[in-house]
């Protein structure tokens, strides 16, 4: 595109106004012509002596009264998950049909090739179980590829990327 000196001109013109305005108009909005006052208040602080720390004596338990605890029972023993080993895991699977040799196959790279896999929809709680076979490639976002059938056991195909849990 050739333009004229004229334009150039005021290509040039324009620039250089607009490089020495905008950085004094920025400038010129920081300032502040007003001071910050300063307030102090004094404040009043009360102590209220309650409880073990009020004096020498404990405080004595609310519940005095019902049915004293013996011991340790089968009723009252605190649950803790199990811990994850490393023959299970958690993903998301998806579905894709395989060819008629592998109806029950699944493809995962968490389990070793040839394990029989329990897969667990999260969601709802239903089980299969699969064969871990090697399709070549996991498509991005899912953890464990399902045959369609097998993926129908657990799911409605519309659900499709479904939170699993996986053991083998």
């Amino acid at each position: 595109m050739n333009l004229s000196r004229i334009d150039r001109n005021r290509l040039t013109f324009v620039g250089v106004i607009t490089a020495l305005v905008l950085p004094l108009m920025w400038m010129a909005q920081g300032r502040s012509d007003t001071a910050a006052t300063t307030t102090t208040i004094d404040a009043t602080t009360t102590t209220i002596a309650v409880g073990i720390g009020a004096d020498a004596t404990a405080d004595a338990p609310a519940n005095l009264e019902g049915p004293q605890s013996v011991g340790v029972t089968d009723k009252n023993r605190i649950a803790y998950p199990a811990d994850e080993s490393a023959s299970s895991a958690k993903g998301d699977a998806t579905f894709k049909r395989f060819p008629d040799s592998a109806q029950t196959g699944c493809a995962t790279n968490a389990a070793p090739l040839g394990a029989i896999i329990t897969v667990r929809n999260v969601n709802n709680g239903l089980k299969t179980e699969c064969t871990n076979i090697n399709i070549g490639y996991l498509p991005g976002g899912s953890d464990i590829v399902l045959n369609m059938a097998v993926f129908e056991k657990i799911a409605e195909l519309i659900d499709a990327p479904l939170p699993v849990e996986m053991t083998w």
